[in-house]
């Protein structure tokens, strides 16, 4: 029933989107101007973080001056003809482009198109209603998106972590499953792919929560999430090198009786884990300790080989068995580090 409820929910960012559409268009009525302009600035102005919202609103308010200009000018020689269109379009992303108002070009060549046709007035009075109007939807917008709902992704990002360790345990069931006995070896990237997007997104989230620190520069409580939540996610970026380096390893050809032993033994200890528990009080299982002491014990036994024993990769600092393990015991290792750090009552 809760779920049921909450996809009906508006999402933050929607809310504070018709807020300042509502407040915009009341204040540009309430003062006889074109609402339309302010509410389209307004629209673009929110962003998924305060800081992006002000940096960016600086920049468009000159990038729409431009525009404006351009259409005024436009329109006072040729009228309202094909070229004015062309030429009010053309100019304003070419200007914007060389004086690098890279955010505003989106806004200033919709306001220049769209107020061609209602330049039926003095020129120099349409041109200076323009730029309040758009003074007035970035303004509202900046302030609706430090006031109202300011931007947290903590709790988001905490519990995608929870979700990353789940898929790097799938990725890592998906490298060790195809060596049982029974199963002809055939690694499947799918696993991996998605693990690595996955995290992209979670980054990006790291990405927009650090400029919204930016912002409310004395909430320190955030400043130590943040801290802790980067940590962990240093850890998880760990996490995918070793598991990239063991999805392009590539196949290996020989095993040894022991080495098939073992591995045959993570891949029956293994789905027993359960690194996701964000409440756990017992701490992390037997089962990881004895995968980690089963693959130290391999790789002791691989360095203790004579060269002469050494049958594949010889010529190699590392044959490929034991780069393979190494990589399996650094993700078993780290998944031990991140199950420690995963508990934060704060977040």
């Amino acid at each position: 029933m809760k779920s049921f409820f909450k996809s009906f929910l508006i999402g933050q960012r929607m809310m504070k989107t018709g807020i300042a559409v509502a407040v915009t268009s009341f204040i540009c009525l309430w003062f006889n101007l074109p609402a339309i302009y302010a509410v389209i600035t307004a629209i673009v102005t929110i962003e998924p973080n305060t800081y992006d919202s002000v940096r960016k609103g600086i920049v468009r308010f000159p990038a729409a001056a431009i525009g404006a200009g351009i259409a005024t000018l436009s329109v006072y020689f040729l009228g309202e003809t094909f070229a004015t269109y062309t030429i009010a379009a053309l100019g304003t992303i070419y200007l914007c482009q060389k004086l690098k108002l890279f955010d505003g070009t989106l806004v200033a060549t919709l306001t220049a198109v769209a107020m061609i046709p209602e330049l039926d007035g003095p020129l120099f009075m349409q041109f200076l209603t323009r730029l309040s109007t758009t003074m007035i939807g970035i303004s509202v917008s900046s302030i609706v998106n430090i006031t109202i709902f300011p931007a947290n992704y903590f709790k988001r990002i905490h519990h995608q972590t929870f979700v990353h360790i789940d898929e790097a345990k799938r990725v890592l069931q998906g490298l060790v499953l195809p060596y049982s006995m029974t199963q002809n070896v055939n690694v499947d990237t799918m696993h991996y792919m998605k693990f690595k997007r996955s995290l992209a997104k979670t980054d990006q989230l790291m990405g927009f929560q650090r400029k919204e620190l930016r912002v409310h520069r004395f909430r320190f409580k955030n400043h130590r999430n943040f801290l802790i939540l980067r940590e962990r996610m240093d850890l998880l970026h760990r996490l995918e090198l070793h598991l990239g380096n063991l999805q392009f390893l590539g196949r290996i050809q020989e095993l040894t009786l022991i080495e098939r032993e073992l591995l045959d033994e993570i891949a029956r200890l293994l789905p027993t884990i359960d690194y996701y528990h964000e409440n756990e009080k017992e701490g992390i299982s037997d089962e990881h300790f004895k995968i980690i002491h089963e693959l130290d014990q391999a790789l002791r036994y691989e360095y203790g080989q004579s060269e002469q024993d050494q049958a594949i990769g010889k010529n190699h600092y590392l044959n490929h068995n034991t780069r393979f393990f190494y990589e399996l015991l650094s993700s078993f290792e780290i998944l031990g580090d991140l199950y420690s750090q995963q508990k934060n009552p704060s977040l």
